[in-house]
């Protein structure tokens, strides 16, 4: 016989037995569950950001969009001589407003991320 804990005994095929192996480091279940869960609130993180980022640009749209067909209806009753600056005047001033603070939120919240 041998001393040698890697040398398979004599008649053994097979490989050395568990206790002469060194143990390995088992990964403690808490850890493992803690890491996964650092993982995984961190793909919601970025996941919530994009979709914050898209629902922002569709907003930003949408506000354009309402100011634009406001003012080009303004121009039109002023030219035809009706009242343009109560309702399509005072539409296109509210949308241009929370567009410019849309814009604003949006530089601010760029800021802040890369601090």
């Amino acid at each position: 016989m041998t001393d040698d804990y890697d040398e398979p005994l004599e008649g053994d095929i097979g490989p050395a037995p568990a206790a002469a192996r060194p143990a390995r480091a088992v990964p403690d279940a808490a850890e493992e569950l803690r890491r996964y869960e650092r993982e995984r609130e961190e793909r919601r993180r970025r996941t919530n950001a994009v979709a914050g980022r898209i629902a922002a640009v569709a907003v930003a749209l949408l506000l354009g969009f309402l100011a634009y067909d406001s003012i080009a209806t303004a121009v039109e009753a002023r030219r035809r001589g009706d009242p343009w600056v109560y309702p399509p005047a005072v539409i296109a001033g509210v949308c241009l407003a929370a567009l410019a603070v849309l814009a604003l939120w949006t530089v601010r919240a760029g800021r802040r991320g890369r601090r």
